[in-house]
């Protein structure tokens, strides 16, 4: 009588991890570009941050799928409510309400400027009938 004996299935602990690190490192790149972007006083609304971490959340997905441990999954819930914190800020911030001296339907208030090439500029140059553009330009600072 002989005895045979298998043995088990060899995991390959592996098996996504490049899913893995790339999934935190979109995350994290994320929050970067944000932190740069706020050093840089470059004020605009920051869209790929929650965009780069769901990317993340899908390539955790994918890390997860390929062998599941409960690294993975920490990291996947972590990376999913940072997700989930950033879409909330990006969809549900507002700016206030507009409360300048200029109204739709209301007269413009007086002004005086220069031209770009120097010569004076005001309200009751608006008022004789041509077609005039006005461009606002606040600079960066």
């Amino acid at each position: 009588m002989s005895t045979h004996t298998t043995a088990p299935p060899v995991q390959n602990h592996a098996a996504g991890r490049g899913y893995l690190w790339l999934g935190i490192g979109l995350s994290v790149l994320g929050v970067a570009l944000f932190v740069a972007q706020f050093a840089l006083h470059q004020m605009i609304v920051p869209w790929y941050m929650p965009a780069l971490t769901t990317l993340g959340v899908l390539l955790l997905l994918g890390s997860l799928a390929r062998r599941r441990s409960i690294t993975r999954f920490v990291a996947l819930v972590l990376i999913v409510a940072l997700a989930g914190f950033q879409w909330f800020l990006l969809l549900h911030s507002k700016l206030p309400s507009y409360e300048g001296p200029a109204r739709a339907g209301l007269k413009m208030p007086a002004f005086q400027t220069a031209l770009a090439d120097g010569r004076s500029f005001s309200d009751k140059d608006l008022q004789d009938g041509t077609l005039s553009v006005l461009t606002f330009f606040r600079g960066r600072w």
